[in-house]
């Protein structure tokens, strides 16, 4: 395993810690150093798609990434967080993506044996999947079991599932699917559509949060760091004690990791007597080129240099 300073040591000062967002555990979390790559977008077509014509500089700065995962691979885990394709714009033309970039898909798929995870927006996949009748290798959940122990203490999902009008799961989903439909079809005019009505949204409860009714400032307005933290704590708490349907024994969770708000963030909460962790590893497009690493006890969100 690589630790974490290893891993920015042998980049060459090409990776770099984004702000502060570095933290440590009480517990192992991987004898392997996990790469956790977010949002890629490929053919969304947009003007900060980092992977369409005209953008070969960016291309080259993900692939730059990826060649040094090639050439560190015997100690690294890759895991996309979803999102990798947008299926909005290329809804039916999977094959499409794939040829567009066969050596992002290639270096991700055969020499890094990438684990994925579903996102909203390639979400369709699963449809197209099983209209090939071919097996479906991505997973709406996946966790970490990479440690001494053998012990789940880190959980991947895109974060969809957190975002009321994108869970699947609620009746909040079926209307946000409607909508889904709707944006996908705006994309076609302005591609970064759903990235402004995203922020707008954001923007909107953040009124409701600070202000009663939306008129005067309440005396102490709710405040946290990362809208998702307590779906995400919830969540581990629910593992940790059994009660879930997909996983019958009790678990040791202690971190989430997530992408789909474009927005990176590394938040911890304390309840019950333990810390609990929440990576959003932000994005790689949208001028983010983000992604985080888990590696031993430590985590942290890093940014990619040119």
């Amino acid at each position: 395993m690589l630790t974490l300073d290893d891993f920015l040591q042998k980049s060459q000062d090409r990776a770099k810690i984004l702000k502060n967002f570095r933290k440590k555990t009480d517990r192992e979390l991987s004898h392997k150093t996990v790469v956790c790559i977010p949002d890629m977008h490929l053919l969304e077509k947009g003007p900060t798609d980092d992977f369409y014509e005209g953008t070969e500089a960016n291309l080259d700065r993900f692939l730059s990434l990826l060649d040094f995962l090639v050439e560190h691979k015997e100690s690294i885990q890759v895991v996309q967080l979803g999102d990798m394709f947008d299926l909005w714009q290329a809804r039916g033309n999977t094959n499409l993506v794939y040829q567009a970039y066969p050596s992002v898909l290639g270096l991700l798929d055969e020499e890094l044996g990438s684990t994925y995870v579903i996102g909203n927006h390639d979400i369709d996949i699963v449809e197209w999947y099983q209209e090939q009748n071919i097996t479906f290798d991505r997973l709406w959940r996946y966790f970490l079991e990479e440690n001494a122990d053998k012990q789940k203490r880190v959980i991947f999902e895109h974060g969809f599932q957190a975002d009321f009008f994108n869970n699947q799961g609620a009746w909040s989903g079926a209307i946000g699917r409607e909508i889904t439909e709707i944006v996908g079809l705006m994309e076609y005019v302005y591609p970064d559509i759903d990235v402004v009505l995203g922020e707008s949204w954001e923007r909107f409860k953040r009124i409701f949060s600070i202000y009663n009714a939306g008129l005067s400032p309440k005396k102490n307005p709710d405040f946290s760091q990362h809208e998702y933290s307590t779906y995400y704590i919830d969540l581990m708490e629910k593992y940790n004690a059994g009660d879930t349907d997909d996983i019958e024994a009790p678990t040791d969770l202690v971190l989430a990791v997530i992408a789909h708000t474009h927005k990176a963030r590394l938040v911890s909460r304390p309840r019950n007597n333990r810390s609990y962790y929440l990576m959003d590893c932000g994005s790689w497009v949208n001028g983010g080129h983000e992604f985080g690493i888990i590696a031993g006890n430590e985590f942290a969100v890093c940014e990619w240099e040119a």
